[in-house]
């Protein structure tokens, strides 16, 4: 078998040469690999074929910058990957990294790792048909929340279908959940045909003001895009509509701070107005997010900043007694500390819950932590606010990585040193994670944010401290274990740890970028 051997090295010094040489991606993918491909094309082995295909995969990774030649490495990766099992993780990776990388590939690439997931299942028998079937319904479930987000409803509709026949016939328990996934897209299939009907008569009659203002009505509550709501506005709406859905159209995280206030209480109001639980549900995220960025940026303590905290705890009041299913695909974020109850969760320390914030003062043992009873089945994004007031030593936070599980711990050691656990059975002064020195800035609110990537035998994991990169890790899942102290009684939910060390724990919120996340029934007491 012939070793593939070019490196990114090769595709940089391509890059550099580009204009003298090629005029697009395709020009320079053949320069690269054209030799490579007739080489690999010409013998009946498929084995040079899949090493072909981890050398594209490995390139892929560092072309993100350049999204045409990422398209031709992944598809090409893909293609030769997917011509035998041994092949079949890297075509899954690579379908993985451009769909977190290309969004109009997105869908299609999600629909590739469906086609192979159907090739293990429909030859697989037993248990591991079942097996099988449990991560092709998965995948299906990924394929239509793509698809539902990209405007397709109706092909968002047959995928769901297919979902729920093969989830019946393996008897799988998230056959509820695609239920409820299949009600929720009924119900956006009414609001697209009321769109519909609306920009009819809007069309015949641009002056019909009643018609125009259900259009923005449509598209900002029922559909939860402002953008699109902003298209239509004119001078016939109200003064409220035509000042803040411009400024909604622009994101969150443009909105100054004074203006978050008015936008947050402008959304509350836009509750109302909705036809059903799901754009209630949106209308008060966006408030809730809106509140939360005022109370980032407010830095004075004074009334403004006080009844900003008091009206973000309504809204996380009036979001917990709307109807939830107890499963949340890929999608939104999830506010995690809601479900966390020092009295049942903890699994060692003294843990207090008070105003949604959750805090461990030290006792003196070691590996004090408490589990979050929320499940991430598939990749996800995990956002953390801390506070660490006192201690030199380890605030932990446990991860659940597909089949395994690992931690993120930060300042261990009296504060020397923060990394990944375990990695390879490696502490993380000991693996390629490590990083010194790394002692949380002391009395100072500061933002974890975690992405989780599952692939099929692979896995990456990156953390960002207030914005800026901290560490990171992708590999095989084989070589991630739990850490025989920080570790949960149940591995598969996410939990917060402090060794020697008094944290606050303000905010702790999930998204899944893939799969299901697993809720408890109901969110424990503030």
């Amino acid at each position: 078998m012939r070793t593939f051997a070019i490196s990114w090295l090769a595709v940089s010094a391509w890059a550099l040469a580009a204009p003298a040489f090629a005029e697009d991606a395709s020009d320079a993918f053949n320069a690269i690999y054209g030799e490579d491909l007739k080489r690999a094309a010409a013998t009946a082995s498929p084995a040079d074929d899949v090493a072909l295909a981890k050398q594209m995969l490995k390139d892929a990774r560092q072309a993100r910058n350049q999204p045409a030649l990422l398209v031709l490495l992944c598809e090409k990766a893909y293609e030769l990957g997917s011509k035998d099992p041994a092949g079949h993780a890297t075509a899954f990776a690579a379908m993985q990294l451009l769909a977190e990388n290309v969004r109009d590939k997105h869908v299609e690439a999600l629909q590739k790792c469906v086609a192979l997931y159907q090739r293990t299942y429909a030859t697989a028998r037993g248990d591991a048909r079942t097996k099988a079937g449990e991560a092709l319904v998965e995948a299906l479930a990924a394929v239509a929340t793509a698809q539902v987000d990209a405007g397709d409803v109706e092909g968002a509709d047959a995928t769901l279908k297919q979902a729920v026949a093969i989830a019946t016939a393996i008897r799988s328990d998230s056959r509820a959940a695609l239920k409820e996934q299949q009600a929720a897209l009924a119900g956006r299939k009414q609001v697209e045909k009321e769109l519909a009907a609306v920009k009819a008569k809007l069309e015949a009659d641009p002056k019909d003001g009643a018609a125009r203002k259900e259009l923005v009505r449509l598209h900002l509550v029922e559909l939860d895009n402002p953008a699109e709501a902003a298209k239509f506005i004119d001078e016939g709406l109200d003064e409220a509509t035509r000042k803040y859905t411009p400024a909604a159209a622009k994101g969150v995280d443009e909105a100054p701070e004074l203006a978050c206030p008015e936008l947050g209480a402008w959304y509350r109001t836009l509750a109302d107005q909705a036809s059903g639980t799901s754009g209630k549900a949106a209308m008060l995220r966006r408030a809730r997010a809106y509140y939360e960025r005022f109370l980032d940026l407010r830095k004075t303590d004074d009334l403004a900043r006080t009844a900003a905290a008091l009206t973000l705890k309504k809204i996380e009041d009036a979001l917990a007694k709307l109807p939830t299913s107890g499963a949340k695909s890929a999608g939104g974020w999830v506010d995690c500390l809601r479900y966390v109850d020092p009295a049942t969760s903890a699994a060692k320390g003294k843990w207090e819950k008070k105003d949604g914030r959750l805090t461990i003062t030290p006792s003196g043992q070691p590996y004090e932590r408490i589990a979050v009873p929320v499940a991430p089945q598939g990749s996800y994004e995990l956002q953390i606010a801390l506070v660490q007031r006192g201690g030199p030593d380890a605030v932990a936070v446990m991860l659940p990585v597909g089949p395994t599980a690992c931690n993120v711990v930060f300042g261990a050691y009296a504060g020397a040193v923060s990394g990944l656990e375990m990695v390879k059975g490696n502490n993380a002064d000991k693996n390629e994670t490590t990083v010194k020195p790394s002692a949380l800035p002391g009395g100072q609110e500061c933002t974890a944010a975690i992405k989780v990537l599952v692939h099929a035998t692979d896995g990456e994991i990156t953390v960002e401290l207030d914005g800026k990169p901290f560490t990171a890790w992708k590999g095989p899942l084989s070589a991630l274990t739990p850490h025989p102290g920080w570790g949960m009684p149940d591995r598969k939910v996410l939990g917060l740890g402090a060794h020697n060390a008094t944290v606050e724990f303000r905010r702790m919120r999930i998204r899944m970028l893939s799969g299901d996340l697993k809720l408890p029934d109901a969110p424990a007491a503030k």
